[in-house]
């Protein structure tokens, strides 16, 4: 997401062609290499939702900021304005606004953005992303999108499409920090590592410190 409506784009390049964040203008668009992308923030897991983004099952809330250390098998980075953990021997790309941690094999990967449109909610920005995804590549699909956090003032959008290589399913968060920004994280991977992909984000989230 860059400034002016999300807009959810494919992007070739050392991130393999995900479905990530972007829109033209600063960092955004198609094109080789990777584009904008989300940031992130500690924020809570969501369910399923309605046409109206309530939750249709039971949101499982992620943990609070950790100040201990990660997990076996990650690592804290410092990023410019944020810190977080990532798995150990994922590679650090960045554009524009965007940065990426890489799976050596190429098939997994850890985006951050932050969500910088005037106005938008969590929630909001992750819909018109999901709309635009669907009308963009006839293989995408929808598995859930629902508000999360206290008070539903953040969200959740988990959705998979068709690569060459495969399958690939995407848990993606959009929230407002304690520092009041609004972040989005995404972790994707193959369809056949679920849930990978949430273990992963759940633990980048759960270390995150604006």
């Amino acid at each position: 997401m860059i400034a002016g409506v999300v807009v959810a784009v494919l992007v070739a390049g050392s991130v393999g062609g995900w479905f990530l964040w972007g829109r033209g203008g600063s960092g955004g668009g198609t094109g080789q290499g990777p584009t904008a992308a989300p940031s992130v923030s500690a924020s809570t897991s969501a369910s399923p939702s309605g046409s109206d983004g309530t939750p249709s099952g039971t949101a499982s809330e992620s943990p609070s900021p950790s100040d201990g250390a990660p997990p076996a098998g990650y690592r804290l980075v410092e990023e410019s304005g944020f810190t977080l953990a990532v798995p150990e021997g994922w590679n650090r790309t960045s554009s524009g606004a965007s940065v990426f941690y890489n799976a050596p094999d190429g098939l997994s990967l850890v985006q951050v953005y932050i969500l910088d449109e005037p106005g938008i909610t969590p929630y909001e920005a992750l819909r018109q992303t999901s709309r635009d995804l669907a009308a963009q590549n006839p293989g995408y699909r929808e598995i859930s999108l629902g508000r999360t956090g206290a008070g539903g003032a953040d969200a959740e959008l988990v959705y998979a499409y068709d690569r060459s290589e495969g399958r690939r399913k995407v848990v993606d968060r959009a929230f407002t920090g304690g520092d009041g920004r609004q972040y989005a994280v995404l972790a994707a991977g193959p369809e056949s590592t679920w849930p990978e992909q949430r273990k992963t984000l759940d633990t980048a989230l759960r270390f995150f410190k604006p």
